[in-house]
């Protein structure tokens, strides 16, 4: 389903493929876009879990270049995590990143009958706050000390 998607959403300026784990090792090596959202190294072997089958998704420029990744993570019946990664290459294509995640997240919560999707977001993270509003997430409270003894906020969004 998730491969029919992809093959169906096909644009000018970007394709999507399936993600693979290398896709966020590569964007956490030193193309993510924000010093908000670089990932320790200690957390890195958490990545892997994000390449979960028919989930997640990656974009590419037509240069087969990783403009942003995707995804939604299983927690039980109903609920997700969801995911966000993007590189630098999202700056030059803003309009085309945020497309891909919103109509990739829509046809994921609707493939798995999402009841609920939520995301943490670093506190101060501005333009993280920012796009999980414009997806429709609402902020449910902070976390204190949630990574790296970094507050975050929960954002979640119920479909529902």
């Amino acid at each position: 389903m998730l491969l029919l998607f992809i093959l169906n959403f096909q644009l000018t300026m970007a394709s999507l493929i399936a993600f693979k784990k290398d896709h966020a090792h590569s964007m956490v090596q030193g193309i993510m876009n924000s010093s908000y959202t670089q990932v320790d190294k200690s957390l890195r072997p958490m990545l892997d879990g994000l390449e979960v089958k028919d989930m997640s998704f990656t974009a590419i420029d037509n240069n087969k270049d990783i403009i942003c990744s995707g995804g939604i993570i299983p927690l039980w019946k109903g609920v997700y995590e969801g995911w966000v990664m993007a590189s630098q290459l999202s700056f030059k294509h803003p309009i085309t990143s945020a497309k891909v995640i919103k109509q990739g997240l829509h046809f994921l919560v609707d493939k798995f009958d999402v009841v609920r999707l939520q995301t943490a977001v670093k506190k101060d993270f501005a333009t993280g706050k920012k796009f999980a509003e414009w997806l429709g997430m609402t902020l449910e409270g902070e976390m204190p000390k949630y990574q790296n003894e970094q507050d975050y906020l929960r954002y979640a969004r119920i479909y529902k």
